[in-house]
C-alpha cells in the first residue's frame, strides 16, 4: 500500500502538474482526464454490496477480475511512461526524465512488492508518439487519468487486503 501512496504523492504533487518543462505552453489542468481505455478496473473493483433497488442486482466482488485490471493499468501506465521518456533528449529535459522515472520507479516497486497482482495481459494498444507538443498533452491527460486510477487502486487493495468481502 505504500508504493500506491507514493505514485499518489508523485502525482499529486502541484508542482508536477504544472511543470514548467512538461507542461509549458498549456494548462495543464484544462485538459480532460484520459485513462486506460482497455480496463474496467472502476467497476471491477468495486465491493460488494447489497443492492436494494429492484433495477440494480449486485455482484459478487471477483478478486481475480480486479486485480487483472490492476496489473493491466499498471502496465499500461508504465510502459506509457517509458515510451515518453524515450522521446526526451536525457539531458535537455533532465529534470522531465526525473519526474517520471520516479514515477516509473514507483510503478516498478508496487508490482514487485504486491505478489497478488498477476502478469499483465499484453495489450496491442501502445502510445505512440507524434509530436512534441501533442506529445505533452497526451501526457498530460494520461498522468491525470492514471491519478485517477490510483486512488481506485489504493481503495481496491485496501478493499482485498482487509478482506471483508470474503466473510
Amino acid at each position: 500500500m505504500l508504493v500506491v501512496n507514493i505514485i499518489l504523492c508523485n502525482l499529486t504533487q502541484p508542482e508536477k502538474m504544472r511543470s514548467n518543462i512538461l507542461f509549458h505552453g498549456f494548462n495543464c489542468t484544462d485538459l480532460e482526464v484520459v485513462v486506460n481505455p482497455n480496463t474496467q478496473t472502476a467497476s471491477v473493483c468495486q465491493p460488494s454490496q447489497d443492492m436494494k433497488c429492484s433495477d440494480q442486482t449486485s455482484s459478487p466482488f471477483d478478486e481475480t477480475q480486479c486485480l487483472q485490471n490492476i496489473a493491466n493499468d499498471l502496465d499500461y501506465h508504465g510502459s506509457m511512461l517509458a515510451e515518453y521518456m524515450n522521446t526526451l533528449d536525457e539531458k535537455a529535459n533532465s529534470e522531465s526524465v526525473k519526474e517520471l522515472k520516479s514515477i516509473t520507479e514507483s510503478i516498478h516497486n508496487l508490482r514487485e512488492s504486491c505478489k497478488l497482482l498477476p502478469n499483465p495481459e499484453s495489450s496491442n494498444d501502445k502510445w505512440k508518439s507524434t509530436n512534441s507538443f501533442e506529445d505533452r498533452k497526451d501526457l498530460c491527460k494520461q498522468l491525470k487519468g492514471f491519478q485517477v486510477r490510483t486512488i481506485t487502486i489504493n481503495r481496491a487493495l485496501g478493499y482485498i487486503c482487509a478482506g471483508e468481502y470474503q466473510k
